[in-house]
């Protein structure tokens, strides 16, 4: 992430651990700034180091609930001058002597508003942990319209909040400008995993392999709805393969180009790791397309498009491959011409009692009718209308992928 861009902050905040008279503190180490904050409550300590990495802050969000330690935000605002937090002492005490037996509405609205003057964007948001709803509800109403990256902390709070939250935050990246997350934890009993911090410290965790795993997971759900590989190709480090889909797209023969992509996703295939195996996966999924005839490039697409739902699309390839290939089949060397595919429509209609059998027959018109009426909005003829019947669609086109395979392949 770059310093300057706008940042919204999503805290927990718990009830903490009393020792001494206080809530427990820890140093967090920030390999980022190279420095140990001491901190009863992680969040404090994240917010100053987002900022004094030069990230501007236009919200902070924290949910807890009632019971939480709100009073311990007050150690946002340690470092600021005596004068400045004077006035906030005796709110401080208020809220962390309420906050033992459960802070109302209007404590935490005057707490927060007193805060807000010296953290501007700050959200102090009570939550029963039991309604599982609410995160994202209340995201959708609070978060900012601006362009923005979220840092997550999952450090405080009952362990199901910040699990609900973060698939929270995977809804909201479809409905608000999040350009990215990047994901903290204070591991506060891991210091013995970790030899490069100082002594007694607790080591910071970046999990910035939870913000990769969404994003794979979203180019997996756009390829597996719609076909579109681009970005899913892009994060296994294949990059500039637009044109190459366009062209599939518009229904031209880029061969060699996919015959590229497949071997480099059959060699990253053969590695261990995660990427690998999305790799084969895609690998499966893109290999009929190299088929070596037109017609049988464009029936696999039609497969291929039909798996994910893209009915029209699957439609409109079968029929047109089917077309192609019979042409293919009986001698029609320019069939690739889009004017011989008329000549081949009619050669289908003149010969079609030599060509198919009468159950073929049937499927060839009910296909061709489907196809126009679909094409061009023609009102359904029938109750079992292929055109408005999923079901009776769905088993004409695997009937017709049937008769492709029965007349066409050798």
């Amino acid at each position: 992430m770059n310093p300057n861009e706008k940042v919204v902050l999503l805290s927990l905040i718990g009830k903490g651990i009393i020792e001494n008279g206080g809530y427990k503190k820890a140093g967090y180490y920030f390999e980022e700034t190279d420095e140990v904050i001491y901190t009863s409550l992680f969040g404090a300590a994240l917010y100053k180091v987002l900022k004094k990495l030069g990230y501007d802050i236009v919200q902070w969000i924290i949910f807890g609930t009632r019971y939480s330690n709100w009073s311990e935000l007050a150690t946002v605002l340690e470092d600021e001058n005596k004068e400045e937090i004077d006035g906030l002492v005796e709110w401080y005490m208020k809220v962390c002597e309420e906050e033992k037996k459960g802070i109302s509405d209007q404590m935490l609205g005057q707490w927060e508003s007193l805060l807000s003057s010296k953290i501007p964007g700050i959200r102090l948001l009570p939550v029963d942990p039991l309604d599982y709803d609410i995160y994202i509800n209340t995201l959708l109403k609070e978060f900012t319209e601006e362009k923005c990256k979220v840092m997550l902390d999952i450090t405080h709070s009952y362990r199901h909040m910040p699990v609900i939250l973060a698939f929270s935050i995977m809804v909201l990246k479809y409905i608000k400008e999040i350009s990215g997350v990047s994901v903290y934890y204070g591991a506060l009993n891991m210091g013995e995993f970790m030899n490069d911090i100082p002594a007694n410290a607790v080591p910071v965790l970046k999990i910035d392999l939870i913000s990769d795993l969404v994003s794979m997971v979203e180019g997996l759900a756009t390829f597996d709805n719609s076909g579109y590989f681009v970005d899913l190709l892009n994060l296994l480090g294949i990059e500039n393969t637009e044109k190459t889909y366009f062209w599939l797209e518009m229904n031209r023969q880029p061969r060699s180009q996919l015959r590229q992509i497949t071997e480099m996703l059959q060699s990253f295939s053969r590695g261990d790791d995660y990427k690998a195996s999305i790799a084969g996966y895609l690998n499966d999924q893109l290999k009929p397309l190299l088929s070596s005839t037109l017609d049988k490039r464009m029936v696999e697409r039609a497969k291929l498009f039909f798996g994910k739902k893209q009915y029209l699309k699957a439609l409109i390839l079968l029929y047109e491959g089917l077309v192609i290939g019979i042409g293919r089949k009986h001698g029609f060397n320019d069939y690739l011409d889009y004017d011989a595919r008329e000549k081949i429509r009619q050669f289908i209609k003149n010969n079609d009692s030599v060509l198919f059998s009468d159950a073929q027959k049937e499927t060839y018109y009910k296909l061709e009718y489907t196809r126009n009426a679909a094409v061009h909005g023609s009102r359904a003829r029938g109750t079992q209308d292929t055109v408005e019947q999923l079901d009776s669609f769905e088993q004409l086109f695997k009937e017709a992928v049937k008769l492709y395979e029965d007349i066409v392949i050798d």
